[in-house]
């Protein structure tokens, strides 16, 4: 881990640097702070210190929202599941109001790579809006995100399998822009770290919760992760082999396979599971 976050740190400071080539001391500043959050991130072990890693480095820089969204299905924004800090039950009401279809920023990020920027309601929008988006974004102002910068990322087959808004109540627009304008790459350096410690277990969390996978049948699912057999099974969850032959049967209705023997490639192409063991051959 550590070696990996080296790597993107070496890459995301050049990226840095050539974007902001001759700032001097403002420069300097902002390399420091990519490189505390990196070695933030690598301490933290919970997903809860890493979440938290990322909202406290993002509040250090003007920016008091973060949410960070997960595409159970790669590539659609259907059933979207979001992690995020927003106040006043933001993602409740943005729900009640079926605002998800209004939202500009998500179609953006599903079918392009440049960073989609919303502003607050009385200013010029690079996106458009429709009339019930401009009442998202003037409400979304009392719960912290009166302008925001959004990003996707890409999974390894090429299709977007999640997104962020980076959002602020704190600043002023033209602190905003000159933000954007000067330390746009410090941003992304900052999600695409964090997209590689949250993202695995914000898609297992994700998927188990789409397909209705129960407790016990992803306890199931990690001892098959194991390699262990149905008795061995039985054994380290305190069951019938009866038992696990039925929720194996279940779990095969859920994630769309016919046999035992497909359940682990099945579960890891679905994104419940994180690298292949090597007894996956």
């Amino acid at each position: 881990m550590r070696f990996v976050l080296v790597s993107l740190l070496t890459y995301d400071l050049e990226i840095i640097r050539s974007n902001n080539r001759g700032r001097g001391y403002q420069n300097s500043r902002m390399q420091n702070k990519l490189i505390d959050f990196i070695n933030r991130m690598a301490s933290a072990d919970s997903f809860d210190e890493k979440w938290n890693c990322l909202t406290d480095s993002l509040f250090d820089l003007g920016f008091n929202v973060v949410n960070y969204t997960v595409f159970p299905r790669p590539g659609s924004s259907e059933n979207l599941q979001f992690i995020e800090n927003f106040k006043n039950n933001w993602v409740e009401h943005y729900t009640a109001q079926e605002y998800g279809p209004e939202d500009a920023l998500i179609p953006h990020v599903l079918n392009s790579d440049v960073p989609a920027l919303m502003l607050s309601v009385d200013e010029q929008q690079p996106l458009k809006w429709s009339a019930k988006g401009m009442r998202l974004i003037s409400e979304a102002k009392d719960a912290g995100m009166e302008r925001a910068v959004g990003f996707s990322h890409k999974n390894s087959d090429g299709l977007i399998d999640g997104g962020i808004a980076i959002g602020t109540s704190l600043m002023s627009a033209r602190d905003f822009r000159a933000f954007i304008e000067n330390h746009i790459a410090l941003l992304h350096a900052i999600y695409s770290i964090a997209y590689q410690n949250l993202h695995p277990e914000c898609r297992q969390r994700t998927v188990a919760k789409s397909l209705r996978v129960s407790p016990r049948q992803y306890d199931l699912l990690m001892a098959l992760w194991d390699g262990l057999s149905n008795k061995q099974i039985a054994d380290r969850l305190r069951v019938s082999e009866v038992t696990v032959s039925f929720h194996l049967r279940e779990l095969r209705k859920k994630i769309g396979c016919r046999q035992n023997r497909e359940i682990i490639p099945r579960a890891y192409s679905l994104g419940l599971l994180g690298s292949l063991p090597k007894f996956i051959g």
